[in-house]
């Protein structure tokens, strides 16, 4: 059976009131009153029911947005916070931004959580962003701390339930933008994206699976040459045409490494979409004017609304795990997708150009 409050004030010989005003902090709580409850919960390595203390606080409550192991200025992550803080001033909810740097191997006991999770009372709902970890979650659920997930970047070797997290399907909306290519009639198609990133292997499996099912060859470049993925969408696009690989289409795994593609077919004088079409993945804006990118949208401001949302009815609610929510994606067809040229399967290029 679960620690109890009850099982607190037993071990510290005071009443359930008093270890009620030490969990939330309350000012009238004698010294030698919070001595005694605190080092009951230490002895006993009781967590406090975060729900339980919510009913306690006053008006306004929290939530922590966590973003780990990425960047501020990510726009991806900083779309989802966006649509975090909207949800959240709507609803009458606080947000506080965390940053988090911590590795897979990290044990369970050892992570340095933020102040804004690790303090008792603080926030009532951890949202989760950025590249997590499994050891990230399972101490969040040792110190019963409730949290929601943005599942995309979870990198784990194995499946950890679906519960508490919100989504969009990669692999289908890869098979989905490499489905249109077929349709426009191309053959060769080249899947460009680091499959060492399990978000990019997810792709790369829905562009296997459109392949397979149009019974054409998979072509791809798969291995990171940079940690740059403009440059790698260069040196890839560079090398197939160098090769003098067929080629009348790219999916790219991500827009940075689209535009990557794009500038070196650019600089080599192949024309887009004339003799190459090209499909990105994000839907971040890019260095080219006119002529717009064709690729997925992935809705981020969606996600952080959905996560916030999710985040305050599993406070409310008493059902301890909420359902999966998965946000749809849309194709965006812009400019940079058209019908393969008269003679598809190779790009015509120049010794002096294929460098």
């Amino acid at each position: 059976m679960p620690l109890t409050i009850r099982d607190v004030a037993k071990r510290a010989m005071v009443s359930v009131g008093s270890v009620s005003n030490v969990l939330n902090n309350r000012d009238s709580v004698k010294p030698s009153v919070r001595a005694k409850v605190e080092k009951a919960i230490e002895d006993l390595g009781y967590h406090p029911n975060r729900r339980a203390q919510l009913l306690a606080r006053k008006p306004n409550p929290v939530l922590s947005f966590v973003l780990s192991n990425r960047e501020l200025y990510d726009p991806f992550h900083s779309r989802i916070l966006e649509g975090v803080s909207k949800y959240c001033e709507d609803s009458g909810f606080f947000v506080l931004f965390s940053k988090l740097h911590y590795a897979a191997s990290e044990t369970v006991g050892r992570l340095q959580l933020p102040a804004a999770v690790r303090t008792n009372g603080m926030s009532e709902c951890v949202l989760l962003a950025g590249v997590n970890y499994p050891n990230l979650i399972e101490a969040l659920e040792q110190q019963n701390i409730p949290h929601i997930l943005f599942a995309n970047n979870l990198v784990s070797p194995a499946p950890m339930g679906v519960s508490d997290q919100v989504l969009f399907d990669d692999v289908a909306a890869a098979r989905n933008a490499t489905r249109y290519l077929i349709e426009l009639g191309h053959e060769a198609i080249w899947y460009i994206g680091d499959t060492a990133l399990p978000w990019f292997e997810r792709r790369y499996q829905g562009y296997l699976a459109a392949m397979r099912e149009a019974k054409l060859k998979p072509r791809a470049q798969t291995a990171a040459i940079s940690d740059d993925r403009f440059v790698n969408g260069f040196r890839w696009a560079s090398s197939i045409v160098k090769a003098k690989q067929p080629l009348t289409a790219i999916f790219a795994a991500t827009d940075e490494v689209a535009y990557g593609c794009w500038e070196c077919l650019q600089q080599l004088s192949i024309g887009v979409p004339d003799q190459v079409s090209l499909i990105g993945f994000d839907d971040q804006r890019g260095p080219y004017k006119g002529l717009g990118l064709t690729t997925v949208r992935v809705e981020a401001e969606t996600i952080g609304i959905e996560m916030a949302k999710m985040a305050i009815e599993k406070i409310r609610s008493t059902e301890k795990q909420q359902p999966q929510v998965v946000v749809p994606t849309v194709l965006m067809k812009r400019g940079t997708c058209q019908p393969p040229p008269d003679n598809p399967g190779r790009v015509p290029v120049s010794p002096r150009d294929a460098r």
